[in-house]
């Protein structure tokens, strides 16, 4: 997912004269969905990859070809004023019987990812393995 935020920013602008759809938007003083609080800034996201959270190398083959298609267009949105945040989130699921997990970044992907002016991002997110399975 990449997410392009700001206290100040006008997504309006953002999203003017762009071929990129947004996979979802806000605006600061929203209520947000999670532990009924306030978004403290306005911002857009879009998908990169709808690969699921325990296919870490498919969404990284993904979004590395999104970046090869889109990069100077995400560049741009990341350049407009009032921009404060632009990062590429990898979501993954960490199990319980995990010990650790591991996402390396190849230096091509770095490369485009910092190119178009974002930073890298992994969430984890705790799952079991039934939640998986069913």
């Amino acid at each position: 997912m990449i997410r392009i935020s700001g206290e100040a920013l006008d997504i309006e602008a953002l999203l003017l004269h762009r071929s990129l759809a947004p996979y979802r938007t806000w605006r600061k003083g929203d209520a947000r969905t999670i532990k009924a609080k306030i978004h403290s800034d306005s911002g857009v996201s879009f998908v990169a990859s709808d690969a699921d959270f325990d296919e870490f190398e498919r969404q990284l083959t993904d979004a590395t070809e999104f970046l090869e298609t889109h990069a100077s267009e995400v560049a741009s949105m990341a350049a407009t004023p009032g921009v404060k945040l632009a990062t590429l989130d990898f979501g993954v699921s960490l199990y319980e019987d995990s010990v650790a997990q591991f996402c390396s970044f190849p230096p091509k992907f770095v490369q485009l990812a910092a190119s178009a002016g974002l930073g890298l991002e992994v969430s984890i997110y705790a799952c079991s393995k039934d939640a998986s399975e069913g």
